[in-house]
């Protein structure tokens, strides 16, 4: 194995050992869209086959099934509510403060049985974000959390007769 594939495979071992780990500080975690996560395993599990297939040495093989796995951690779920902050992204390792939040909107879908948040900071309105919790779980945590005196604006829709 050359230097190449082993620091490619050192900066894999330590990209999900971070993924994982910023997971389980996730009080709520965000629901993904589905599609993508049917999707891009399919066509990881195409590559890892191409790699496989096409390689020559042990050398690219191993590069092949490290490639397909960088791939793969974009399906690793790290958005959601810490204790202190909202996280976006999962690389992102600052995220946004709830000191730094001026609004919140919950909304609460029936239909769909999530509730929405977005929230304000600065003026701007953040991502909007799904989580399967209940609406009084997430306004009694961000009470708690959120500096005193941060509006949270509850809206709830009822399924339609």
């Amino acid at each position: 194995m050359n230097l190449f594939t082993g620091l490619f495979g050192a900066f894999t071992i330590v990209l999900y050992a971070y993924l994982f780990s910023l997971k389980k500080e996730l009080v709520f975690v965000a629901k993904r869209k589905s599609m993508f996560s049917i999707i891009a395993p399919i066509i990881v599990a195409g590559f890892i086959s191409a790699s496989q297939v096409f390689a020559e040495t042990l050398d690219e093989k191993i590069r092949g099934i490290f490639a397909a796995l960088l791939i793969l951690s974009y399906l690793v779920n790290g958005r959601g509510m810490t204790e202190d902050r909202f996280v976006i992204h999962s690389l992102d390792n600052r995220g946004i403060k709830f000191t730094e939040i001026d609004r919140v909107v919950l909304f609460q879908d029936t239909k769909e049985k999530v509730v929405r948040i977005n929230f304000f900071k600065r003026g701007l309105r953040g991502p909007l974000m799904k989580f399967s919790a209940s609406i009084e779980e997430i306004a009694s945590f961000l009470t708690k959390h959120l500096k005193e005196g941060t509006p949270i604006d509850v809206i709830t829709q009822d399924e339609k007769s």
